[in-house]
């Protein structure tokens, strides 16, 4: 039978969860979750990530210490015509990384870069997995994998519109 006490506890517990769910309330009403601050995010994932590839494509293109290590990476890898395909990636890299940077063809230098990952995550990164590991285990290794973050930046990158910060937007502007 309900009694007042028990109907007084339970409206205490309700009036609590009420309190608790609004001083939630603010992970929902943040002022980060704003168009702006998603423009300035898409801004500064495809700056940081353009400047990583044409800074690592110029490294391996241009210093002989990375030009060896790229070349064995490839070797090991047992991708086809080594030495034409070090050269390739590295100037795609690099030439790709600067076009990502300034945000000239933004979305096929993003689909691009994003080839380029999935290949080094299957013929070298998904080997850096140790062997005879539970799958919980294997899965935590797996997303330690520097290219899978790489790719999943790079296709916030592609699935959005090009921002007001590249030079697509600039040249393209009928086409956004």
């Amino acid at each position: 039978m309900l009694t007042f006490k028990k109907s007084a506890q339970i409206i205490k517990i309700f009036s609590n969860f009420q309190n608790h769910r609004n001083m939630l309330g603010f992970l929902f009403k943040n002022p980060f979750n704003s168009p702006k601050f998603s423009h300035f995010a898409l801004i500064l994932a495809r700056i940081s990530i353009g400047l990583f590839f044409f800074t690592t494509g110029y490294n391996k293109l241009f210093v002989e210490k990375n030009q060896q290590i790229m070349l064995e990476t490839i070797v090991s890898a047992g991708i086809p015509f080594p030495e034409v395909t070090a050269i390739i990636v590295s100037l795609f890299e690099f030439v790709f990384g600067l076009l990502l940077t300034i945000g000239l063809f933004t979305q096929l230098t993003s689909l691009i870069l994003i080839f380029i990952c999935f290949v080094a995550l299957v013929t070298v990164g998904i080997y850096t997995i140790p062997p005879g590991l539970n799958l919980i285990t294997w899965i935590s290794w797996f997303f330690y994998i520097h290219d899978l973050l790489y790719i999943f930046i790079l296709l916030f990158i592609f699935t959005n519109k090009p921002d007001s910060f590249t030079l697509d937007k600039l040249f393209f502007k009928k086409n956004f």
